[in-house]
């Protein structure tokens, strides 16, 4: 057996089957190991979607002998590449690359998206917002970030931002900002969908419609059901390349001198390695493709405050990577999750503050005659 990768919280090794030749073993290293659900979530898959995502060869949902719990699925041999890496050495054409991620897009909404959860529907914003408070409760353990977290503010990049305690006490007290958090409907999710999770058939390229899987459903925060917006967000975040500037040391964070806390994040996009995304092409392209795409009609036209909950989302992914990174990496995504959390909640008091203002106006308006 033969470790193909380790990551924060499983390992995957590669090993040969009697029956089924090469494949991968996905095991658990870690309590905090999002496993258990996602082979429930691929088992659940009707065999008509078994084509876009790994098949669960057999698992162990238990510890046996042993052994943590785990799962086996098909080995994706060199015939298979990351959409990452087709897009960040720039082997795909901006126009192929669009047709990619749509492609991917279309798949969500259009085979899993669509399948609903009511009875979640109620409990759904409580669920992230314990998760927002179990990744900044971890934070505060680490006594690098003391110093930080005393202060009710933070000023990022010359702009003074709420803290993340004030802001967390805002939305776990007022009962409308909680209600933002509620989407249109709980759906099923990858719930960590970008480019890095997604694998393309490289002799299918020349195809209209190449072969992919979409790798690693609920590895993030351990949501299968939820909002769709969490998987445009963590889709968001890559293709801005903040997410990987972040994952690959591409910024520098300067500690200003101030009152209160004062920093200046600086994200190297100019690097080489961020070239394909640096224009900022492919996300405006790939927001467009949400706005017009008729396969997205159904889900966002049911759900017009979507947009909004993407800064929520974004915020949760970068805090809660921050224990698990080294400095000063843990503070850069500290500040940028200080940044969307900040966007979120602020945004939702502009538009109630532009509601009041309308309803005052019409009050104060004379009455015609």
């Amino acid at each position: 057996m033969q470790l193909l990768r380790e990551g924060y919280h499983e390992r995957l090794f590669l090993l040969t089957d009697e029956r089924e030749g090469l494949i991968v073993r996905k095991q658990t290293k870690a309590e905090s190991s999002t496993l258990l659900a996602e082979i429930s979530w691929l088992e659940e898959l009707p065999p008509s979607l078994h084509c876009y995502f790994p098949r669960v060869l057999r698992s162990s949902k238990e510890n046996t002998n042993g052994q943590a719990p785990s799962y086996d699925m098909p080995y994706f041999g060199p015939d298979w590449v990351l959409l990452s890496e087709l897009m960040l050495t720039q082997a795909l054409s901006h126009t192929r690359a669009i047709t990619l991620l749509s492609q991917v897009m279309q798949i969500m909404f259009e085979a899993i998206f669509p399948t609903t959860s009511p009875q979640e529907e109620p409990h759904y914003p409580g669920k992230v917002l314990r998760l927002l408070e179990q990744s900044i409760h971890h934070i505060t353990q680490l006594p690098v970030f003391l110093p930080i977290l005393h202060s009710d503010t933070v000023t990022l990049n010359g702009v003074q931002l709420q803290n993340v305690l004030p802001l967390l006490h805002q939305l776990t007290s007022e009962k409308r900002a909680t209600e933002r958090l509620r989407p249109a409907a709980v759906r099923k999710v990858h719930g960590d969908l970008y480019p890095e999770n997604v694998l393309v058939r490289i002799p299918s390229l020349s195809e209209a419609t190449p072969q992919m899987m979409l790798l690693d459903p609920v590895a993030a925060i351990g949501l299968g059901r939820g909002d769709f917006a969490m998987d445009i967000a963590k889709f968001r975040s890559w293709l801005s390349a903040e997410l990987l500037a972040l994952r690959l040391g591409l910024f520098s964070v300067q500690e200003e001198s101030a009152s209160s806390p004062c920093f200046t994040l600086t994200l190297h996009t100019e690097d080489a390695q961020l070239q394909a995304l640096r224009d900022g092409a492919l996300l405006r392209e790939f927001i467009l493709l949400l706005d017009t795409a008729k396969w997205a009609r159904a889900v966002c036209d049911a759900d017009p405050q979507w947009r909004e909950r993407v800064s929520f989302y974004e915020a949760l992914y970068a805090l809660s990577m921050v224990p698990f990174v080294p400095f000063p990496q843990s503070l850069a995504r500290f500040l940028v999750g200080a940044r969307h959390l900040h966007n979120f909640v602020h945004t939702a008091k502009d538009h109630q503050r532009t509601a009041q203002l309308k309803i005052q106006n019409l009050r104060q308006a004379p009455c015609s005659s």
